[in-house]
Formats: structure tokens, C-alpha cells, sequence
């Protein structure tokens, strides 16, 4: 995962939390959707979904420098390291009546 999409992950939670509101998958998905983001899976913005991130990082200098490559070998199931072509969007209800939403 790029780091763009771990921001969205660890600001979803870190904004549950602050809240008391315990996040989930099912929360962080009525906000993002899977992205293809060179060649990288992340994500982004659901539709008409809230902006809870305003002001994302603009760029993250040396991260590459940090990023690793798994052998595929060490893997004792078949993993896809980088996104298909195309990546069908889900088209999920928003929870606009839901307390925490």
C-alpha cells in the first residue's frame, strides 16, 4: 500500500477513536473506496461520501527509500503485489442517518 493510503487508515482511526467510536472496516469503507494509485493499491474518496480528510500530505519525501519488495517465494499463498488494470467501483449506500456517520 502507498503511503497516501495508510494516511486515510491511520487518520479514519485516529478520528474514531478521538470520538469514542470503535472503527471498522465496514466505517472506513462508507468513507473510501479501493484505488489504483500508480500501480499501488490505496484509497480514495467514496462519491458523496463526508471529506474527513481536508488536508491530505501534498508529497512524502524518501518513502521509497523505505519501501520493501517480499520475495515471492516466502508466501505460502498467491498474493497480487500490484492492482489490475482496472478496479471495479462498489457502489455502497452512504449511512447518513447513523450516529456515528
Amino acid at each position: 500500500m502507498s503511503p497516501p493510503g495508510m494516511v486515510r487508515v491511520r487518520h479514519f482511526e485516529f478520528l474514531c477513536r478521538s470520538h469514542d467510536i470503535e472503527p471498522t472496516v465496514e466505517k472506513f469503507r462508507a468513507f473510501y473506496q479501493l484505488i489504483r494509485n500508480m500501480g499501488f493499491y490505496s484509497f480514495g474518496n467514496r462519491g458523496s461520501a463526508k471529506k474527513i480528510l481536508l488536508n491530505p500530505p501534498k508529497s512524502f519525501h524518501d518513502w521509497k527509500h523505505k519501501f520493501f519488495f517480499i520475495r515471492e517465494e516466502v508466501i505460502p499463498i498467491a498474493m497480487i503485489f500490484q492492482a489490475p488494470d482496472t478496479i471495479e467501483k462498489e457502489e455502497l449506500p452512504i449511512p447518513k442517518g447513523a450516529d456515528w456517520y
